[in-house]
């Protein structure tokens, strides 16, 4: 039997697909025919003979399978390929499937690293065969030979072009964007080095690249921030960073710098994966991970300062600097990463020069130390242990200059310069956090995939001095520490080729400690303000804790449509000691144990329309405990004692609907979605006091999200993402408008990026927030919201052995207050803070 060899090798790049084909094969003798006699018989002669494949057989082979079409008669012709996303096509014309007990032929997942294989019927008798890899387009040999074709398939393509891109967060498994049944935002390692060139802020990233996330909040609150007008829970490589005392002083996105992160996973509206806090979604930061080189080096230095109006022009109070050291490696089955930043950060200036009193983001050293050390036991089992340090200590001497609640109408906050405090026997103003995981995975436990990560994080928070004598309290500095300890356990295992079940359980311990540091009243005074000595306080310290049990399953029902739904199990613990409050008139409390438990559901799907578009839906459950700490420090009168009076146990859960479409051509992407959610337990603030009162009524929350990007060719780049939501509160059986502090107004981001020449580009990325009048119509916040627009730039060039990179911030020096600033100066002028005007960095980076 004479045989013809033919390879096709498909590999995905960035901007285009190739496919090559190889001929090995002897040369077919001449076959000489004689000229047509009649037209019929020539038109005869030259119209394709239709092959008919009847069977169909895959088998496993060393390499990968073998696929093998047959027919009774003639050999079937030779096959084009083309390469969508991770899957390899075959079409081959004059053919058609006929088979004796189907129309098509199916196989899932028939073996690693292949999960489906479909030979189908097209139009105009033509065959096509489609191959998907789990990560990237296989690679396939077709054999041609008397009544038969063969391809002998290899699971993923020898490459090093970008593979499919693949997120865990949303499935707490490797798993491809397009199959998530639900909106995910992925910013990649680098993005945020290209937005770094503009600030190194984690929030300012975030609010610039996100939609539905809330835009940023000038004093570093993370509450302040939210999304989908919901508490995100946030992790770092799955830790979760979010505390129980998540509404005073949260820092949580203030707990890692930018230059330790590898990649950030958003996942847009509830989700129990994780368990508490994940009402509006999670932000998962996933560290720096050791590349394929034997050992590199990165070093960056920058600085920047203010370029605005006023004599705030490159001003001496206004300049930063960075400094950053980092360096990977693998050496034999160990792989390393190690990094190391300073960031001291200078003065913050409006547009029209004046200076900004922030009190937590500006005048600040932030010290950041990361490091992690794998260690691959074998081909299945690995172990990684990793460690991030992250210290911001505050020195702004900078503060809100009272004096404007004496001027008539809402006035701009300005600040003024006070003493530095010198704190004795209390720790100074600034933030903290540790986070240390040790992660084991084995691929190959008994046919299923195991993962366990024992975790430990430490935060502190002090604030600073604050003189209550008006109130009738003393002098005050608050102290908030965080320790918790947990551990995760999940277990992958396959039920079929085409099902999947991912079950375990996931434990945390917090200890919380509420610290209300009282100060000398005389030596405060005889100093003016510039020492804070200790001479006594009240503590409050309570313990938090949650078992977590989960299942979820996901079933590939054929290679465009699947489903997935799972459930978890949540029971919480409280434990508070008996206490004073901290406020006048104090008042002891009887502490106690309380315990409540929670169940959430989820149910998604995804079905693929075609090769390009997608679409899904899905319905997800998420929870937060109420904020006992906030509870804890201001406890209503009637509250005595915890176990009989705290009737507000009871988690937050909130109902997530949500629908969408994404489409993935070579050139575009874009992606739409609709969601709406509710809860009969909200957590609404009400400002204005010293301490805001938690207020539990019915409130739903629903908008619409798209992003898109394209690149037209000639280096050019375009995109942007749209966001509109609007949420509302039940009171007296009437629906009011959410506070903008929570729901952001219409947010708009575009972006427009030019490869000017050959390690030369430039950008410029437009941020647009509207008007919101509502809640001011509805008496829920005291001032209208007034919109904004700005525009940055960013560029970066090749000169030397590294690169050049310029930011500049508000670039056209726009004087505006962004919406936190306008919603908390309804309530308290000196709150009414402005943004930063133009704001010009520069770095240079060299990697070797």
């Amino acid at each position: 039997m004479e045989r013809s060899h033919f390879r096709f090798v498909a590999i995905v790049s960035i901007v285009s697909v190739m496919s090559t084909q190889s001929i090995r094969a002897q040369e077919s003798p001449t076959v000489q025919q004689k000229p047509a006699k009649i037209v019929a018989e020539w038109l005869a002669q030259s119209q394709p003979t239709v092959i008919q494949v009847t069977n169909v057989e895959v088998s496993a082979t060393a390499e990968g399978i073998e696929i093998v079409l047959q027919t009774t008669a003639g050999e079937i012709p030779t096959p084009t390929t083309s390469v969508i996303d991770n899957t390899l096509i075959a079409d081959i014309p004059n053919a058609v499937l006929i088979l004796t007990d189907a129309e098509q032929f199916q196989a899932t997942n028939p073996t690693s690293g292949i999960t489906s294989v479909s030979v189908t019927n097209t139009e105009n008798n033509q065959i096509r065969v489609a191959i998907s890899g789990e990560t990237t387009p296989p690679v396939a040999e077709v054999i041609t030979a008397d009544r038969e074709l063969i391809f002998s398939v290899t699971p993923e393509a020898d490459t090093a072009e970008a593979p499919i891109e693949i997120v865990v967060t949303a499935t707490r498994t490797p798993e491809a964007v397009q199959n998530i049944p639900r909106s995910v935002t992925i910013i990649n390692r680098d993005q945020i080095e290209q937005q770094t060139a503009l600030r190194r802020d984690l929030q300012d990233i975030l609010a610039q690249t996100v939609p539905g996330l809330g835009d940023v909040s000038p004093d570093g609150n993370t509450f302040s921030q939210q999304l989908r007008g919901r508490r995100v829970q946030i992790l770092i490589d799955g830790v979760p960073i979010k505390s129980n005392l998540s509404t005073v002083q949260a820092r949580d996105y203030r707990s890692i710098a930018p230059d330790a992160i590898e990649r950030i996973e958003v996942v847009r509206g509830p989700t129990a994966i994780y368990g508490d806090g994940g009402t509006g979604g999670a932000i998962n930061i996933i560290t720096r991970q050791a590349g394929d080189q034997q050992f590199t080096s990165t070093a960056e230095i920058g600085i920047d300062a203010a370029a605005g109006g006023g004599n705030s022009f490159l001003t001496g109070d206004s300049f930063s600097n960075y400094l950053e050291y980092g360096f990977s490696g693998n050496e034999g089955i160990f792989d390393f990463v190690f990094n190391i930043s300073r960031n001291d950060v200078g003065g913050f200036f409006d547009a029209q020069g004046s200076r900004i009193p922030f009190e937590s983001v500006a005048d600040t050293e932030i010290f950041n130390v990361f490091g992690k050390v794998g260690v691959n036991l074998n081909s299945q089992q690995r172990l990684q242990v990793s460690l991030n340090h992250y210290n911001e200590g505050e020195n702004s001497t900078v503060r809100p200059d009272e004096s404007i609640l004496d001027i008539p109408g809402i006035q701009k906050a300005r600040g003024i310069t006070v003493p530095d405090v010198e704190f004795i026997g209390v720790p100074g103003r600034g933030n903290r956090n540790t986070v240390a995981s040790l992660n084991y995975t084995n691929d190959a436990l008994f046919g299923s995939q195991l993962q366990g990560q024992l975790y430990y994080r430490l935060n502190s928070r002090s604030s600073d001095a604050f003189d209550f004598r008006d109130f009738g309290d003393p002098i005050q500095q608050q102290q908030f520490d965080k320790e918790q300890w947990g551990a995760r356990l999940q277990i992958q295992t396959p039920l079929s080729p085409a099902a999947s079940l991912l079950w375990g359980a996931d434990y945390s311990n917090e200890n919380i400690r509420l610290d209300f540091n009282f100060g000398d009243d005389a030596e405060f005074d005889n100093t003016q303000g510039r020492v804070f000595r200790r001479v006594g306080g009240i503590s409050i310290p309570y313990d938090f804790s949650n078992l977590g049990l989960f299942a979820q399953l996901q079933w590939d029902l054929n290679d465009r449509w699947l489903i997935s739904g799972g459930a978890r199990y949540e029971r919480f613990n409280l434990s508070v000691d008996d206490f004073q409050t901290p406020f006048v008139p104090y008042r002891n409390i009887t502490g106690g144990d309380l315990s409540f438990d929670d169940l959430a559901l989820n149910l998604g799907t995804r079905y693929r329309v075609t090769d390009a578009v997608s679409l899904f839906a899905n319905f997800a459950q998420g929870f937060s405990a109420p904020d006992f700490g906030r509870l804890l420090q201001g406890p209503p009168d009637e509250l005595t004692s915890i176990e009989d009076d705290v009737n507000v146990t009871q988690p937050q859960k909130v109902d997530n609907y949500e629908i969408g479409v994404r489409g993935e051509w070579t050139n575009v992407q874009v992606s739409l979605a609709g969601f709406y959610n509710e809860s009969e337990l909200g957590t609404r603030l009400i400002p204005g006091a010293a301490l805001a009162e938690i207020i539990r009524v019915p409130e739903r929350i629903y908008g619409v999200e798209a992003t898109i990007d394209w690149q037209p060719g000639g280096n050019w780049q375009l995109g942007g993402t749209a966001t509109w939501q609007e949420g509302e509160f039940e009171e007296d059986d009437e629906f009011l408008a959410i506070t903008s502090e929570r729901i952001s107004p219409l947010k708009l981001s575009a972006y427009v990026e030019h490869e000017t020449l050959p390690g030369w580009s430039n950008r410029l990325q437009l941020l647009l927030v509207g008007n919101r009048t509502r809640a001011f119509n509805d008496g829920t916040e005291e001032v209208p919201i007034s919109g904004y627009v700005t525009l940055d730039y960013i560029g970066s060039i090749q000169l030397g052995l590294g690169t050049l990179s310029i930011g500049i911030e508000n670039l056209l020096n726009e004087q505006y207050f962004p919406v936190t600033s306008q919603y908390l100066g309804g309530f308290y002028e000196p709150d009414n803070i402005a943004a930063r005007g133009r704001t010009l960095r520069v770095g240079y980076r060299v990697t070797w």
